[in-house]
């Protein structure tokens, strides 16, 4: 069965994805790597777009906790075994991706990690693209009720990158689909409003319509801030306390 496929953009990508992990309250420092493996995780035919709400769900609340790292004594060319306690594989393959930088810099061998208590194990096929950043090549495989991941060093550097890729052809996704996750990325801004428009932008405009921290005169419709905007009266009425609205205008 056909489905309505439309083509975005990185930017458009990592704009929506970025501002879903902020909806669910993501530590923002996870934001930007997250978001990235869920790029790619749709760049490379994994579930990407289609299963990102139940990753979403998965990934709320998550915390990093310190990988269990164990190789066996006298054998450094061994695989190293990676207990992830229960974490999901876009937490852990960056991780795995930073080890295997470490392991080959140190010396020049294949790095190869044996993963066990990942959820969404299959997922951990991102570090295919997130090595391309470090120009290693990954191979990701089932290995006995575990997984493997193993990186050598790219054989041919030259070859168009899972980024690049995004960059001049973009990343198909359905229709229906691309526009529910876009506006329910939208939650992640604040209500539109008079007072929140007035920080909106490259300027800050104060209560009486005053640029701030410009002193050029120009054009600039300032009509734009009340047009079908929240009355100032309404705002004022139900107005946060400040910590609150600092908050919220930063999204």
């Amino acid at each position: 069965m056909q489905t309505d496929q439309m083509t975005v953009s990185l930017r458009e990508s990592r704009l929506v994805l970025e501002r879903l992990m902020q909806v669910i309250r993501i530590d923002e420092g996870l934001v930007p790597m997250l978001r990235d493996c869920a790029l790619y995780s749709a760049a490379l035919g994994l579930s990407g777009f289609k299963n990102l709400t139940s990753h979403l769900g998965l990934l709320q609340g998550q915390r990093i906790k310190p990988l269990s790292l164990k190789r066996e004594v006298g054998t450094s060319d061994a695989a190293a075994h990676v207990d992830c306690g229960g974490q999901h594989a876009w937490v852990v393959a960056p991780t795995l991706v930073d080890l295997a930088v470490d392991a080959l810099t140190a010396a020049d061998r294949p790095a190869v990690f044996i993963v066990e208590g990942v959820t969404q194990p299959h997922e951990l096929h991102v570090c295919q693209a997130l090595g391309e950043a470090h120009e290693l090549e990954a191979d990701v495989s089932e290995h006995n009720a575990a997984w493997r991941v193993a990186f050598r060093r790219a054989t041919d550097t030259n070859r168009e990158t899972t980024l690049e890729r995004i960059i001049s052809k973009g990343l198909p996704v359905e229709r229906t689909l691309w526009w529910q996750l876009f506006h329910r990325a939208n939650d992640a801004l604040a209500p539109d409003s008079y007072e929140s428009r007035r920080h909106a932008g490259p300027i800050i405009v104060d209560a009486e319509g005053h640029v701030i921290g410009r002193t050029d005169e120009d054009e600039t419709d300032l009509s734009l801030l009340y047009t079908g905007a929240t009355p100032l009266a309404e705002t004022s009425a139900a107005a946060p306390s400040s910590s609150q609205e600092s908050k919220e205008n930063s999204c």
